[in-house]
């Protein structure tokens, strides 16, 4: 406050008193005639009064203090900040915010002022003013570390990822580097996708912190994210460790071990996880998953069926169970655990969903489109269930635009999904539009190599399309994938007796351009 520096740095306590109570006995003389010096005393005067106040929690005097003192002395940033200050106190955010306006229209860099602006739009939520004046605020004040690691923060509320890790790299260039820096680094890395600068940032935390839960947590979810499952379970273990009453940390061990198809340790963690929590559904779930991959599908029904009794029966086990009936070809007994699954949880649209896939199955298609359909009324953004009954219709060439609406819906949801890629070329086929057919499905099979039926229906395109060649190839690694398909080894074989007959009479195969 520019009137604060005229008062004499020797001048004693005593003194300054005296100018306050000489400014509280005059104050209320409106016709006494102020010398510009008197006016900077009782302004100054004023203001000690009105910081006493404050201090003493005496809000509204300090209030009329602070306005004593504006009115001697308008010009001060200072004085605008603290009135600004006191209304903030008193609840009063509008003529707070006035106020510290009023303080930068006299300074635009006035840090204090800049500083409340900030806070106060981020109190309310604003996120967009807020950024702007804590930009500004940094501007003033560059290394403040509070400023920046604020700024970050709103910058990821806005969405503002690359500008946030640039503010936290500066931050660990200037108050140098904490595990809190280091792992909110890594943290929005690994959001832009980022993964190899994550694991570096979270390296570095880890370094600093081995014991810090967070951090391994962190870096076992970045190592998945990487497909690098050793890893992540190494560092689950360690989390385990240093919590070991944790159920979310076996849950993680044990899906990271099941990836890295390390079934004896998925086991084992689904197991300790399941002493901790034995009600955990999702726990069930997953060891269940464990045991159908190494097809043990007996234990698998046992443990179900027991944990079925002991848990009155939830929807989601007899859909697990019907699921471990199905990839043991137990079909009836399949469908009737997913029709358990609907009568307990008549909302549970992926039972229904199983149901349908079960139904279909058995040949009674008319009935798996009923369950799909009421599949989609419990869950309209059901990506598979669109997929599914799209694909069936296309199989029969029923309602092929409303087949063809179905699954671009799904791929709405799910751009890169073979299956659907697969379901649209083929609803192309059905309407006779090869060359899009073909398109879908080339791109189908690019994403899903291992799927037989996506070979075939490309061979079927490029044969409608007379690329006797092509089609050969399509079929052949069809029947590579799954060799006990006899209508497939039937078609392949009528097609090579084609070529041959065709070769012996000199026939053009179709193959050339």
């Amino acid at each position: 406050m520019a009137v604060f520096s005229r008062v004499g740095s020797t001048e004693t306590a005593a003194g300054r008193w005296g100018v306050v109570i000489s400014g509280l006995l005059v104050a209320g003389c409106a016709t006494h005639r102020w010398s510009r010096q008197d006016a900077s005393r009782i302004a100054y005067g004023a203001y000690l009064q009105g910081v006493m106040l404050e201090r003493s929690a005496r809000l509204d005097d300090a209030l009329d203090a602070y306005q004593l003192a504006l009115a001697h002395d308008r010009d001060s940033p200072l004085l605008h900040v603290r009135v600004g200050g006191t209304y903030l106190k008193l609840r009063q955010m509008d003529r707070a915010l006035q106020e510290f306006s009023n303080a930068l229209a006299l300074d635009p860099n006035q840090p204090d002022a800049l500083r409340w602006i900030a806070m106060l739009y981020a109190s309310q939520g604003q996120l967009e003013p807020a950024v702007e004046a804590y930009e500004r605020l940094l501007r003033v004040e560059a290394d403040d570390p509070f400023v920046m690691s604020t700024l970050a923060d709103l910058y990821v509320l806005q969405g503002e990822l690359p500008k946030a890790t640039g503010l936290y790299e500066r931050l660990i260039e200037t108050s140098g580097p904490s595990t809190q820096l280091h792992f909110n680094l890594g943290i929005l890395y690994g959001r832009l996708g980022q993964l190899e600068d994550a694991l570096q940032e979270l390296s570095h935390a880890y370094e600093l912190s081995p014991d810090a839960l967070e951090v391994c947590v962190a870096l076992g979810l970045t190592y998945e994210l990487q497909g690098r499952f050793g890893h992540a379970a190494a560092h689950y273990e360690r989390a385990i460790h240093l919590d070991p009453l944790n159920p979310r940390l076996y849950a993680y061990a044990a899906r990271a071990y099941a990836d890295a198809e390390q079934w004896p340790e998925a086991t084992e963690r689904y197991e300790a996880l399941l002493d901790l929590a034995p009600s955990d559904v999702e726990a069930i779930v997953g060891l269940i998953q464990v045991w159908l991959a190494q097809d043990r599908f007996d234990e698998a029904a046992r443990f179900l069926a027991r944990k079925i009794d002991e848990l009155n029966g939830p929807a989601e086990l007899y859909v697990a169970l019907g699921i471990v009936y199905r990839q043991a070809e137990q079909a009836e007994e399949a469908m009737r655990a997913f029709e358990r699954a609907v009568a307990v949880k008549a909302d549970y649209a992926q039972a229904y969903f199983y149901l349908a896939a079960q139904l279909d199955q058995l040949g009674r298609r008319h009935e798996a489109r009923r369950h799909l359909r009421r599949t989609l009324e419990l869950d309209p953004n059901h990506p598979d269930a669109m997929n599914y009954l799209g694909y069936l219709d296309a199989e029969e060439g029923l309602h092929l635009s409303e087949a063809k609406a179905l699954i671009e819906r799904a791929l709405e949801l799910d751009p890169d999904n073979g299956a659907y890629l697969d379901s649209l070329g083929w609803v192309y086929y059905k309407m006779g539009r090869l060359d899009e057919a073909i398109d879908y499905l080339e791109r189908a099979a690019a994403r899903t190599q291992a799927d037989p039926v996506i070979f075939e229906h490309l061979g079927d395109a490029y044969l409608q399309r007379n690329e006797i060649e092509r089609a050969m190839t399509n079929w052949e690694k069809a029947l590579g994938l799954d060799p006990d398909q006899p209508t497939l080894r039937e078609k392949l074989e009528r097609l090579q007796q084609r070529q041959a007959t065709g070769h012996r009479h000199g026939e053009d195969d179709g193959s050339a351009p």
